[in-house]
């Protein structure tokens, strides 16, 4: 997990935070103070997104002085994550349990998640919206909104640099995962995919990713993540075969070592990703039922 620190003409900012660890915390703060900068210098942050390697420690920073900028209906879906009412685990819970995951793996996904809360800090966070300028210590740097990830991912791009923050939007060696949810906008995969498309022949000359090395070739990245997952949906539709299987099936056919609560979850909400964008395209369709099925669409 990258965390980037941003000289500006007035100071320092960062963009994401990593999780709230011991481990991570340390290796922040020795980290800027190898810079002679304390944590309390900073003058400003922005969060990508809601996920805790990125949101972690944004609570730490807030009570440090620091404002923390983070895409407006971002914040509000963090919110309800991070719930301590657990509201949306619960909702997912049941959502799984529809679409097959057996109950002891999906009780075990529920106390992952659950236990998973306790590395991002309590927090409020400053909104901004779509287009506007986040000020990175006196550099300007624009808000892009790139659904798919979750639904409320944003970038900063610095334009007077060609300099993309990117985030999990477009990263160098793996593909995003993109899971459907059940507080999911309708097609996350689609709202994915056409972000990439739109950001194609953006002039950028630098990509920051937040997992793995900066890499310049955005618009050959792009290439290859619209064509691995044109791959990924000819490989669902394969698992799917012939006849009616449940969304746990046909995930475990795609991803047939999986070693934790979090790969479990992982696997099946980027398989009904998948089977959501199939479906709104008319060549499969889910069967109500308990468990839900689906199948090719005739």
């Amino acid at each position: 997990m990258n965390v980037y620190l941003v000289e500006g003409e007035h100071g320092w900012a960062i963009v994401d935070s990593g999780m709230h660890t011991p481990e991570a915390e340390r290796a922040l703060i020795n980290a800027l103070g190898e810079i002679r900068i304390e944590l309390s210098e900073l003058r400003s942050a922005f969060i990508t997104h809601l996920h805790p390697d990125h949101m972690g420690l944004a609570g730490s920073f807030e009570r440090a002085g620091i404002p923390v900028l983070m895409h407006r209906p971002e914040i509000e879906t963090a919110r309800l994550v991070w719930s301590k009412t657990h509201e949306l685990i619960d909702r997912t819970y049941v959502f799984f349990k529809r679409h097959g995951m057996p109950e002891d793996v999906d009780e075990g996904m529920r106390e992952a998640w659950i236990a998973m809360g306790s590395r991002v800090d309590p927090f409020t966070l400053t909104p901004i919206d779509d287009g506007e300028i986040a000020d990175l210590g006196g550099r300007a740097a624009r808000v892009w909104w790139t659904p798919g990830h979750t639904d409320y991912h944003a970038m900063l791009v610095d334009e007077a640099e060609g300099t993309l923050f990117a985030g999990d939007h477009v990263l160098p060696r793996i593909t995003s995962n993109i899971g459907l949810y059940p507080q999911s906008r309708d097609d996350p995969l689609g709202d994915y995919l056409e972000a990439l498309r739109d950001m194609r022949v953006t002039p950028v000359t630098r990509v920051l990713p937040a997992h793995g090395e900066p890499f310049d070739d955005l618009a050959g990245r792009i290439d290859e993540l619209l064509a691995h997952h044109d791959a990924r949906l000819d490989a669902t539709l394969a698992a799917l075969g012939s006849r009616a299987r449940t969304a746990y099936e046909i995930a475990h056919a795609l991803f047939p070592v999986l070693r934790s609560p979090h790969e479990e979850r992982f696997a099946l909400a980027e398989t009904l990703a998948h089977l959501r964008h199939l479906e709104r395209g008319g060549r499969v369709r889910e069967m109500d039922g308990a468990p839900a099925r689906w199948k090719v669409a005739a």
